[in-house]
């Protein structure tokens, strides 16, 4: 029998979690980050400043996966963006829902603040994900753009 599946905002005794979790989430990006950043992320997201999300997902055995989000203002409506993102889910916990939970428990948070909507993005090559957001989010046909600075 399953544990349930519990998706709570980030708490500091999550911090080494999140570490592990973190680190794998980049090594499947195949990027590293100094420190500096990364220390930088968990602090905004812990301490929930305005415009941040973070969940995670844990059971009795412990965490599973988390969800990075921000919120901005848009130009289309008076109602709040969401972009999720950073979406990770342990590779052994992988094809259980967590990753649906997650996003799903970030749906449940926007529809009762009034937020227009969450987008977010993937990899081109990442066929797993995409077989979950295809069945929950309409895939548009926007390409994205980078301009570094």
């Amino acid at each position: 029998m399953k544990s349930p599946l519990t998706i709570r905002p980030f708490a500091a005794a999550d911090r080494a979690a999140w570490e592990k979790m973190w680190a794998g989430y980049l090594a499947f990006y195949e990027t590293s980050l100094p420190p500096a950043v990364s220390e930088s992320t968990w602090a905004r997201f812990v301490s929930a400043a305005p415009g941040h999300v973070g969940l995670i997902a844990e059971d009795a055995q412990g965490p599973l996966g988390f969800a990075h989000a921000i919120l901005h203002p848009g130009t289309w409506s008076p109602k709040p963006v969401c972009y999720l993102e950073d979406l990770y889910v342990n590779e052994a916990a992988r094809g259980r829902g967590v990753g649906r939970a997650l996003i799903e428990a970030l749906a449940d948070k926007g529809r009762a603040e009034g937020w227009l909507r969450i987008y977010w993005q993937t990899a081109r090559t990442n066929n797993t994900a995409q077989l979950l957001y295809d069945k929950i989010a309409q895939r548009t046909d926007w390409l994205r753009y980078d301009l570094d600075l």
